[in-house]
């Protein structure tokens, strides 16, 4: 297995499958673009100090992607220190329960002391699998990180969203459900 920071367009591209996949398994709320992704990526290679932003891809050991974390740095409004804040990290089932979650992770908090940050913050915002976010807050527990305070999201709901149910409002399927329904409809 190899860790290693994104520099080129085929790794922007390891990060866009990477994430869809995330997001099909655990953000089906959240609004996701492959392109706003790929876009992300591309500002990540484009800045060779990695000053703000940075992401890693794991490769398993047929160099085939197994997990990435993007991670930006962001400075503090309290002092003129930074803090480094972990925006996605996401490991493959199938390679669960080896490594790669934690060399990611070792690699984040490298790039984040390089920086010389006043803290690390790790989040984890799951829609369908309360389990699992217990169980990566015991791995981090045992990395050193500490639970606190909380993360409340909240979606706001735009005069261009409210013709949806309210209650599928973030579901993909039915976005794709309505739009093949109007099409057909149409013909």
């Amino acid at each position: 297995m190899l860790v290693r920071q994104i520099e080129s367009p085929k790794d922007g591209n390891d990060v866009e499958d990477l994430a869809t996949l995330h997001h099909d398994e655990y953000g089906t709320s959240r609004e996701f673009n492959a392109k706003a992704v790929g876009q992300a990526a591309f500002h990540c290679v484009m800045d060779k100090q990695r000053k703000h932003l940075n992401c890693w891809v794991a490769y398993d050991d047929n160099n085939q992607p197994i997990g990435y974390l993007a991670a930006t740095i962001r400075p503090s409004f309290y002092s003129f220190r930074s803090y480094a804040v972990q925006e996605m990290w996401y490991v493959v089932k199938r390679a669960r329960g080896t490594r790669a979650s934690i060399e990611l992770l070792l690699q984040f908090e490298n790039w984040a002391v390089s920086h010389n940050v006043e803290r690390i913050y790790m989040q984890v915002e799951h829609d369908a699998d309360d389990t699992l976010v217990q169980k990566i807050l015991r791995l981090m527990s045992r990395l050193g990180y500490r639970t606190q305070g909380y993360i409340a999201v909240k979606v706001p709901i735009y005069k261009t969203t409210a013709t949806f149910n309210k209650d599928e409002d973030n579901d993909r399927s039915t976005h794709r459900t309505v739009g093949v329904a109007e099409e057909q409809a149409a013909q």
